[in-house]
């Protein structure tokens, strides 16, 4: 709503001044830190640094097996050695194919849900127009949540397994994460209606 009220906001400076003094009270009354997702990748990535340098030295990474796939070997080597009778899952192909795209989906589906229930919450807002600024905001994201994937997905499939078995149950843990949040805004909305 603040974007369709200042749809000049991208060219007309006053307009993006005052809609952004308008935004920051709306952050304000509504408690949301706007650098809170930054906050929370910036803790994130020393954790994966750890987990990562973990699982290097780790004698299960070294030696473990899960469904045959060894878990210091990557899903590309695992994938692309198809000699033998790789069929039978003896160097643990299936397991690292099927490994791939439960994590692959999963983290699809853990960047898009967010998105998914905000359009949703969203749809029944009566919309005046398009705005310039707010089609190209969303367009930016869109961009940057598809290189985030791309870059997950890719690393996924060039790291050693047990990385995919991270971001796969990571996948399910953001998830979870959604949803619970969701129950909570949604079950504190409800006590707000009623007051």
């Amino acid at each position: 709503k603040l974007q369709e009220k200042y749809p000049n906001s991208n060219t007309n400076q006053a307009e993006k001044a005052r809609m952004s003094q308008e935004q920051m009270a709306l952050y304000k009354r509504n408690k949301i830190n706007p650098m809170g997702q930054i906050l929370v990748l910036i803790i994130q990535f020393p954790v994966f640094i750890c987990v990562w340098s973990g699982l290097e030295g780790s004698a299960a990474l070294s030696s473990g097996s899960m469904l045959n796939l060894r878990l210091s070997d990557t899903i590309r080597e695992t994938l692309f050695n198809v000699s033998g009778a790789w069929y039978l899952n003896t160097s643990g192909w299936w397991t690292a194919l099927v490994l791939f795209i439960l994590m692959a989906a999963t983290q699809v589906l853990a960047m898009m849900l967010p998105r998914w229930i905000a359009k949703a919450k969203t749809k029944n807002i009566s919309k005046m127009g398009k705005n310039p600024a707010a089609v190209d905001a969303n367009k930016q994201g869109k961009i940057m949540m598809i290189v985030m994937l791309i870059f997950t997905i890719f690393m996924g499939f060039m790291l050693p397994a047990a990385m995919g078995i991270y971001w796969l149950i990571g996948g399910l843990i953001s998830m979870l994460q959604t949803f619970i949040s969701q129950m909570v805004m949604n079950h504190a909305n409800k006590k707000k209606r009623k007051i």
